[in-house]
C-alpha cells in the first residue's frame, strides 16, 4: 500500500494549522500605571478635569488595557466609568486586534458593529499607541472614536488625546469630541 497521498495530506493539514507568525511591534515600553487629570477641548475652566487611570499589562502575545475615566460635577459628584480590553498581535507589524468576545473555543475576537458592539484594533507606532474604535448605531450612522496615548520623557509621561466624530442624523450636522490631558507613570 502506498502511503506518499496520506502523509502528503497530513503533512498539509499541519502546515495549514500552524498560524503565521504575529507582526507586532513592541508593546513593553508603555507597560505599566500612569495616572493624570484630562479635560475637555475648549471646556470652561472652571469645570473639574477629568480623573484617569490607564493600565497596561501583557496578556498572553498582546496586552490588556484597562483604564478608568472618573468626572466631578460642579456640584462634587463623582461619576465613574472603566474599561478593559485584550489586544491581541496580527500579522500586519504594529496592529493588534481587540479580544472583546470569547467564542465557543475558547479564543477571543473583536465585537460585531453591526450588532450595535464597538469594532476596536490598536496600532503601534513609534512611542505612540493608538486605540481606534467604530461604533453603527441603528439608524445606521456612525461614530469613530480614537485614542492616541503618547510617551514622553523616556516612557514616564504620557500625553493622552481622545477624539470622536459622530455623524449627524435627519439632516443635522455631525458632533466632534476631544479630551486631552496628561498621565504621569506610577512607581509600581
Amino acid at each position: 500500500m502506498n502511503t506518499r497521498p496520506v502523509t502528503t495530506v497530513l503533512f498539509v493539514v499541519m502546515l495549514l494549522g500552524v498560524s503565521l507568525p504575529a507582526q507586532s511591534a513592541d508593546f513593553s515600553p508603555f507597560l505599566g500605571s500612569f495616572e493624570g487629570q484630562a479635560r475637555i477641548v475648549g471646556e470652561d475652566q472652571n469645570t473639574p478635569p477629568r480623573d484617569v487611570t490607564v493600565e497596561i499589562e501583557k496578556h498572553k502575545k498582546g496586552f490588556t488595557i484597562s483604564w478608568a475615566t472618573t468626572k466631578t460635577s460642579t456640584s462634587g459628584k463623582k461619576k465613574k466609568k472603566e474599561y478593559s480590553i485584550d489586544f491581541l498581535p496580527t500579522d500586519r507589524k504594529g496592529i493588534y486586534a481587540a479580544g472583546q468576545k470569547v467564542n465557543v473555543f475558547g479564543g477571543r475576537k473583536p465585537l460585531d458593529p453591526l450588532k450595535g458592539d464597538p469594532y476596536l484594533w490598536a496600532r503601534i507606532r513609534d512611542n505612540q499607541l493608538a486605540i481606534f474604535g467604530l461604533l453603527i448605531h441603528d439608524t445606521g450612522d456612525f461614530e469613530l472614536f480614537s485614542y492616541h496615548r503618547t510617551l514622553l520623557d523616556q516612557g514616564n509621561t504620557m500625553d493622552l488625546h481622545y477624539h470622536r466624530i459622530k455623524e449627524g442624523s435627519e439632516g443635522r450636522p455631525g458632533e466632534e469630541f476631544e479630551v486631552k490631558g496628561t498621565l504621569t507613570r506610577s512607581a509600581d
